[in-house]
């Protein structure tokens, strides 16, 4: 009990030093919790959807109404989607997708981050760095045009190159098995130089003294990077992946759209595609109850996964986000 007494103890004296410390900058914080309580967490009341039957939002007085007057549904919509065999088809794909994409890209920006934290030419680092980011800003559907021009089939200049070295042409857009790879290489293409800077101010931060001091005792460079460089950015590295891993379950909804067509619906069928389809493709009265749940369910795993890895992390490595 003494020792309950002295924490709170101590826990109001840390926040009264803090506000004597930082109690200026306090109204600072109110836009963006404004911005969160209306955009984030107001909109959570909508989740009430995902347990009643599906509400006609353009029938009744009001969507708020729509939504209260539906009769409750329980576990109802949950067991129809489960039941579902494209929902379990869209959860496999997005899965995998998303897996592919923390295996193969997510370490990527860290090594390029290295390799050109060792450049010695600052020009040539700053010319980089901006050459590799520009794609970030890019909307998706720019980016695919990009790639169309490039892959496409009959005018595509890979294809083009193909049939001049005599080979036949190949369907890169429309290809169900190349479907996964095209995602792969366009979401490379336009994330891991803006990944990288993250990794790159990381690195920038540490103590210049500790690969001096490395260097000093004969550490070759792949030591240096080893033993002082990794374990540095250790910490940023662990929250950048926690963070990824609570994103599993999107394998991005506006990549797959702009490349996705008929031909590729066995690979490129993932939840946002299906809850999408329950909106746009199910007639006059869109299927909002079934999107809300497959929404919900999304939610309930990103943050399993979020507070398990965070655990996990925290348990083994001594790193956490919080």
């Amino acid at each position: 009990m003494a020792k309950v007494k002295t924490d709170k103890a101590t826990k109001r004296l840390s926040f009264k030093n803090d506000m004597k410390r930082y109690g200026n900058l306090f109204p600072f914080y109110i836009p963006a919790v404004a911005f969160a309580l209306v955009f984030s967490y107001l909109p959570m009341l909508g989740l009430i959807m995902a347990f009643k039957e599906n509400p006609n939002l353009l029938g009744g007085s009001s969507a708020i109404g729509g939504i209260l007057e539906a009769a409750w549904a329980g576990l109802g919509n949950f067991r129809t989607i489960f039941s579902n065999p494209k929902f379990l088809s869209a959860l496999a794909n997005t899965l995998i997708i998303s897996f592919l994409k923390i295996v193969i890209i997510f370490p990527i920006p860290i090594m390029l981050a290295i390799l050109i934290s060792e450049m010695r030419s600052r020009p040539l680092k700053r010319s980089l760095q901006v050459v590799m980011y520009i794609p970030y800003f890019l909307s998706w559907a720019t980016i695919a045009g990009i790639f169309v021009s490039i892959l496409a089939t009959e005018t595509g200049v890979v294809n083009n190159l193909l049939a001049a070295l005599g080979h036949e042409r190949f369907q890169f857009l429309n290809n169900n098995e190349f479907f996964r790879s095209l995602l792969l290489l366009s979401s490379s293409w336009k994330d891991i130089g803006w990944s990288a800077v993250t990794y790159i101010a990381a690195i920038t931060a540490l103590d210049p003294a500790l690969n001096e001091a490395a260097r000093i005792d004969g550490a070759t460079k792949w030591q240096q990077i080893r033993y002082v460089t990794l374990p540095g950015i250790l910490p940023t590295v662990a929250s950048m992946f926690i963070l990824r891993v609570g994103y599993i379950m999107d394998a991005g909804f506006e990549q797959v759209f702009v490349f996705y067509s008929p031909f590729v619906e066995g690979k490129g069928n993932i939840l946002g595609m299906y809850t999408w389809r329950l909106i746009n493709d199910s007639g006059l009265v869109p299927q909002y109850a079934l999107s809300t749940a497959v929404g919900f369910f999304n939610s309930v795993v990103a943050l399993i996964l979020v507070v398990s890895m965070n655990f996990i992390l925290k348990r083994f490595f001594n790193k956490s986000i919080w």
